[in-house]
């Protein structure tokens, strides 16, 4: 499923998703590290993640669960499949169906759904009890955004660039919804300090929406974040 929405669906190139299983991993969780290249560790725990036969970033491992970033290199693949290898053993192949963008938004809880895991303009978290000025710019995040330009690079921690764009960003068109209204999108790239499949939006509430928790959506190429999300906004 998607990291953020926790829904199933076609993947797309450098989302994060999470796979579920038994005798994934070890009994004690393991985090996400890097390898001598300085990019996120494509072996942890003794667990290993492949797509199409190409080894996935971990971000997390377990016994039961996986989070992992989709390699760019199945770009155009169809129908990829994904194995988990854990000390030696090797799951049954899993055959999926892939498209260019699967977005989806984070939300504060990690459910999916509710308020978005998003920041105020005075890089206070955004919740029922501190929303944001209408007019104000809050930080959203999500993963499934598809192909960036410059090219993703599988495991690789986004840095800002000298000369623009500062960030790679996608290569379909981004589009934000709030309370029904469409917004205006100041920024939008890979976040930076976080691997890459996670995208940053620094988004303008419009000024004609309501006030109260409204909800959000996010579209890269025309394919929408989840339902059920939401930013909270007053006067």
């Amino acid at each position: 499923v998607n990291a953020a929405s926790l829904q199933s669906g076609p993947i797309s190139p450098g989302e994060i998703v999470m796979i579920g299983g038994t005798g994934l991993g070890p009994a004690i969780p393991t985090g996400l590290t890097l390898d001598q290249t300085r990019k996120v560790a494509t072996a942890l725990g003794g667990a290993q993640v492949l797509f199409d036969g190409t080894p996935a970033p971990l971000t997390y491992v377990s016994a039961g669960q996986i989070n992992c970033v989709v390699p760019d290199e199945i770009q155009g693949v169809v129908s990829p499949y994904v194995q988990v290898s854990y000390q030696g053993q090797t799951s049954n192949v899993f055959v999926l169906t892939s498209a260019a963008t699967a977005p989806a938004l984070f939300t504060a809880s990690g459910s999916g759904t509710g308020p978005a895991a998003a920041f105020n303009q005075d890089l206070s978290s955004n919740s029922p009890t501190n929303p944001a000025v209408k007019g104000s710019t809050v930080v959203l995040f999500i993963t499934g955004e598809g192909q960036t330009s410059p090219p993703g690079v599988t495991g690789k921690v986004t840095t800002v660039s000298a000369t623009p764009p500062l960030t790679p960003q996608p290569v379909l068109p981004v589009r934000v919804f709030i309370g029904g209204q469409s917004a205006s999108v100041v920024f939008y790239g890979e976040a930076p300090g976080l691997v890459s499949g996670v995208m940053q939006l620094n988004v303008q509430i419009p000024w004609n929406v309501a006030s109260g928790n409204l909800a959000i959506s996010v579209s890269v190429g025309g394919n929408a974040s989840q339902s059920g999300v939401t930013v909270s906004v007053r006067e």
